[in-house]
């Protein structure tokens, strides 16, 4: 592209490009779960190949305009600089990646591309719906914040709960956020690998401790699986997942009450999750009984090349 030079990213860069994901974030959603030492551990994962799967994008004085990544070698995501959301140069590093992905895949007759953009940037918006991205999921951010102790979990007769253990219910829990998520229009089944990689369990701030388990004598019904991010002292609902043949019995907002106050107890008052907006079990009415309301929205891209 005119004036701007581009490149592959380098272990060397990954201040650079952790501060373009953390500014646009932070412009898009409020705040930002990357952090370098996150970024770098991403960077040097097995699949992951810097030279194929990063672009960074530099100004003509040298200062960075944009990062640009393919994640599973299919899914391109961009992030640009404050001083530079120019379409042009995101339709540019687009057009690069799409056939970087190309390029990595054996010849098949499709290869789908999947990316997300906030409802605010309206640069990337643009950009995808250009370049023959479509829509048609939406999510919501929603947000509570606690300013006092929240109210007890109101347990269905034979359920109890307890806090994820180690070594004990890994199973269990991917069993059962697996068959939730059957009701989810994009869901894409995963192997417990696969699921324990997403869930970040091989993160350094992984914390089990807000990881809670609802169960019926031997069988667990439902999960509430949180993160905690620090740098904005928010928790988040992760997955919020309740089986089948235990709902309607009030088992998810206990989930999310106990959830609730075990993060008050912390100090942690502000909480947030995203949900499908169109969610086939109305989980954006439970989250509203419990006082969350949407404060975001932002939007999956699918592309077929």
């Amino acid at each position: 592209m005119k004036n701007f030079t581009i490149r592959s990213a380098s272990l060397d860069d990954v201040n650079i490009a952790c501060q373009l994901i953390t500014s646009q974030n932070m412009v898009d959603y409020g705040e930002s779960v990357w952090a370098p030492d996150d970024l770098r551990k991403a960077w040097t994962y097995p699949a992951f190949n810097l030279e194929l799967d990063t672009l960074l994008a530099f100004a003509p004085n040298g200062e960075p305009a944009g990062y640009a990544e393919l994640r599973e070698k299919s899914d391109p995501f961009i992030y640009l600089a404050n001083n530079h959301q120019d379409i042009e140069l995101a339709g540019y590093l687009l057009c690069l990646l799409e056939n970087r992905a190309l390029s990595q895949k054996a010849p098949v007759e499709t290869l789908t591309l999947y990316s997300r953009a906030s409802e605010k940037n309206k640069v990337l918006k643009q950009t995808f719906e250009s370049n023959g991205y479509i829509s048609s999921l939406s999510f919501l951010i929603m947000e509570t914040v606690l300013t006092e102790q929240p109210d007890a979990s109101q347990w269905a007769d034979g359920i109890t709960v307890h806090t994820f253990v180690r070594g004990q219910d890994e199973q269990a829990t991917y069993q059962v956020d697996e068959e939730a998520s059957e009701d989810k229009g994009y869901h894409s089944p995963l192997s417990y690998e696969g699921w324990a990689k997403r869930m970040g369990m091989d993160r350094e701030d992984f914390d089990p401790t807000i990881w809670f388990l609802a169960c019926e004598g031997d069988e667990t019904a439902g999960v509430a699986l949180n993160v905690y991010a620090r740098e904005t002292n928010t928790g988040w609902v992760d997955h919020l997942s309740v089986r089948r043949a235990w709902r309607k019995r009030g088992i998810g907002k206990a989930l999310l009450l106990h959830t609730f106050a075990e993060f008050f107890r912390r100090g942690i008052q502000r909480i947030k999750l995203s949900v499908d907006s169109k969610s086939l079990t109305n989980a954006p009415r439970l989250y509203e009984s419990v006082g969350m309301k949407t404060i975001q929205q932002y939007h999956i891209y699918k592309k077929e090349l």
